[in-house]
């Protein structure tokens, strides 16, 4: 998720959070009688009013339709981004060009170098982008789950392909390769 949209997020769940514990609050002080003020009844007669007006209408209908188009950005930001899925590696600079790699394709390759390995039941990969040290580095996990009679000492030594098969394609420290093993 990208660092805005985990932000307005985060900001997001405090203002309504913060909405719905002053709510609380107001609510259990007005059952006790407790409150600063008196409040006997609720005097509704100012929006009783409006809702008999010829624009009323119009400004709930944009209303809802500004809540709308903010809840479709906000799942739209959250859509996995199809930018950073190919790397571009470094080539001899005396070739013109560059070489760009699919990293989804190398991410599907690497579940199935493990999957066949011996020992290994399933496998499956994914592919996100992290930070470290502060940049982004692409980074391949390995989810693999092996056979219950097979070693997972073994299983962990074998899984070691995956790093070496993934480096062949595109270069030692390009891409970061997580394994994660159970049984």
């Amino acid at each position: 998720m990208k660092r805005s949209t985990a932000f307005f997020d985060r900001l997001g769940v405090l203002i309504l959070g913060a909405a719905l514990v002053a709510l609380g609050v107001g609510a259990a002080l007005w059952q006790q009688g407790s409150l600063p003020f008196e409040l006997d009844s609720l005097n509704v007669g100012a929006v009783a009013d409006r809702q008999s007006d010829s624009w009323w209408p119009w400004a709930l209908g944009g209303a809802g339709v500004v809540l709308v188009l903010l809840l479709l950005w906000s799942l739209l930001r959250r859509l996995p981004s199809s930018a950073g899925r190919e790397l571009t590696l470094s080539s001899d600079p005396s070739v013109p060009g560059s070489v760009t790699v699919d990293l989804r394709a190398v991410t599907k390759q690497a579940a199935d170098v493990a999957r066949d390995l011996p020992g290994i039941r399933s496998a499956r990969s994914r592919l996100r982008w992290e930070r470290s040290d502060g940049s982004r580095v692409p980074v391949i996990t390995v989810l693999a789950r092996t056979e219950a009679d097979a070693s997972l000492a073994t299983a962990a030594t074998d899984l070691a392909t995956v790093r070496r098969h993934v480096a062949a394609v595109v270069g030692d420290n390009a891409v970061a390769v997580r394994v994660l093993l159970s049984s």
